[in-house]
């Protein structure tokens, strides 16, 4: 073997590892943005990217039908999720108009917490504005105007988020902060 080939064999050894170690930090870590056509095939759903095409996993269905989610085949969807191999852990979706978060920052399904923990978000009357924004932007309709004043409807609301934290788009949530979990006192 002559020493530009040696040379030439190291260089591609080397590319090859550095390409390597790359993809598994990617995979392993990093929380992605996807957009693409669902397709289910027997209990299991997919994302169709147009490039790729993804397992996903998801929350149980019965979560997402509770949060007013029902997905159906050829319907386009956002996910943000960690990829690990071929396959997408869903941490955030967007169908519909509805973003659903399906696990905390710590990647724990949000779908196993407790029901008992649940607490709708309120209004702190002294900090809101009546700006409306909270009311355009929850997407299950659980907030009104009364005398100037947003009211979350304690039967509709899912403590998605939105209020506070926005939806990742051109509302930023709450711009007075007047929106909390009744556990966050």
């Amino acid at each position: 073997m002559t020493l530009f080939s040696k040379n030439l064999f190291l260089l591609f050894l080397l590319m090859g590892l550095i390409s390597n170690i790359f993809s598994q930090n990617l995979n392993e870590a990093a929380i992605i943005n996807f957009r693409g056509e669902l397709k289910k095939i027997g209990d299991q759903w997919f994302l169709n990217t147009g490039d790729d095409f993804y397992a996903i996993q998801l929350s149980p269905e019965e979560f997402l039908i509770n949060n007013h989610i029902l997905l159906e085949n050829k319907k386009e969807i956002e996910i943000r999720g960690i990829l690990k191999e071929d396959e997408i852990e869903v941490y955030n979706l967007i169908y519909e108009k509805i973003e659903l978060a399906l696990r905390d920052e710590n990647g724990i399904p949000l779908w196993e917490s407790d029901e008992a923990d649940f607490q709708p978000y309120e209004v702190m009357p002294e900090k809101c504005i009546g700006c409306q924004l909270c009311v355009k932007y929850c997407p299950y309709d659980a907030i009104s105007m009364v005398k100037g004043m947003a009211v979350i409807d304690q039967e509709k609301c899912v403590a998605c988020g939105i209020c506070t934290d926005g939806n990742n788009g051109s509302f930023k949530g709450c711009p007075t902060n007047a929106i909390k979990k009744p556990s966050s006192q």
